[in-house]
């Protein structure tokens, strides 16, 4: 089958600055001769402005339609949920005669979960495959956080959609480690899936120059990435709070719907900063300067784990520098690397395995240059693409 049409609402090409997980499969297969060709959203374009119903674009010989969509609102809010119903709308009444081929295989790719239904309608008008790329687990992702109630409708509504796209796909393709098991929990013991990850393109790790000042006379540690209910910072700046060494200094980089509630909280604590989002490219200058990075998944157990796949792990990784993490250990696999947990919520705990790392530095870099060899090898984007067209095979 060499015929693949993608939709996602959320799909940048290296034209923005940061390419994404699909658009990097999306021109590997293009360059095997598969015919293909993407629907996404105008939200993700730097520069253009849409005064159509849809712009198109050729990108790496191939077609990108993207859709009309509100640029700017949060994560957690009514406009997202309105570009999420108008993107799907988009996507029903699009002109399918404008794309050259006929797709044998119609691969949707979540976040917006709505998106499934198109797919379903697709798979249908073309007599094709389905392909459901699960990027997240929609709504045991809202509901675990604790934030969110199970029983909740809209919860509810969300999880009957996420069952009909798993029943209706021929392949899931998951960015969860554990999706086996995840499956199992919302009823698919049979289903097929293949656990996918992130390429990592070398060329946009470069060391651009990014004005970022640091106290060099204190342990500096960087959080980057988004501030939402499912990162857990609230647990981390407690434990933080309580620090009594005085050496380390936090920074805190992003954005999200939580960050000024946080701030304000938080803002009492001098050792601790917090800076607006930084693009993808600057923000590994920034990272090779920190002495340790950390990420925070929490220490929620009411909900089994399914594990962590996360990008922004990625992005630490390659900056070849200590990875502090609060949370359990079966969060990510060990083929992730060797990293320092914090898997209490206890302050002490949390002090102890700071200093340890501060005092033993040289020991724990050689550590993190051994993880980033080893994320090169596992996450070679053209491996990625050899294990995909082997599961397409099968469908």
């Amino acid at each position: 089958m060499k015929k693949i049409l993608f939709i996602s609402k959320y799909l940048s090409t290296h034209e923005n600055g940061f390419e994404s997980r699909l658009s990097v499969l999306i021109r590997y297969f293009r360059k095997y001769n598969y015919q293909v060709a993407a629907i996404t959203s105008s939200n993700i374009l730097r520069r253009e402005k849409i005064n159509k119903d849809f712009f198109h674009k050729k990108i790496d010989k191939v077609d990108y339609y993207f859709l009309k969509d509100r640029k700017h609102y949060s994560s957690y809010s009514f406009w997202r949920i309105i570009s999420w119903i108008n993107f799907e709308f988009r996507v029903f009444t699009f002109n399918y005669n404008l794309i050259s081929f006929k797709p044998e295989i119609i691969y949707v790719s979540s976040l917006s979960l709505l998106t499934i239904l198109n797919g379903i309608y697709l798979k249908k008008k073309f007599k094709a495959k389905l392909v459901f790329e699960m990027r997240d687990i929609i709504p045991f992702g809202l509901y675990n956080t604790g934030k969110f109630s199970k029983f909740n409708p809209a919860i509810i509504f969300l999880g009957v959609i996420e069952k009909l796209g798993i029943y209706k796909s021929d392949l899931i393709i998951s960015l969860i480690p554990k999706i086996r098991k995840y499956l199992s929990y919302r009823g698919f013991k049979n289903k097929k899936y293949f656990a996918s990850t992130f390429p990592v393109n070398k060329k946009f790790f470069i060391k651009k120059r990014y004005d970022f000042q640091l106290n060099k006379k204190k342990f500096n540690i960087c959080y980057a990435g988004n501030f939402g209910f499912d990162n857990y910072l609230e647990d981390l700046l407690d434990l933080i709070s309580k620090l009594k060494d005085k050496s380390f200094e936090f920074h805190f980089i992003g954005n999200g719907s939580q960050k000024k509630i946080l701030k304000k909280k938080f803002s009492y604590l001098s050792c601790v900063k917090f800076y607006k989002h930084v693009e993808y490219q600057s923000l590994h200058s920034i990272l090779v300067q920190m002495d340790c990075l950390i990420v925070s998944f929490g220490f929620n157990e009411k909900y089994p784990l399914f594990g962590y796949e996360l990008n922004k792990l990625n992005n630490y990784l390659m900056a070849s520098k200590p990875i502090l993490i609060t949370g359990k250990k079966e969060n990510l696999l060990d083929s992730r690397g060797k990293f320092t947990f914090v898997t209490k919520k206890n302050s002490s705990l949390f002090e102890k395995k700071l200093l340890k790392i501060k005092k033993k530095y040289q020991f724990f870099l050689k550590i993190a240059k051994l993880n980033k060899k080893q994320l090169l090898l596992r996450n070679d984007p053209k491996l990625i693409f050899n294990e995909t067209v082997n599961q397409l095979k099968n469908v």
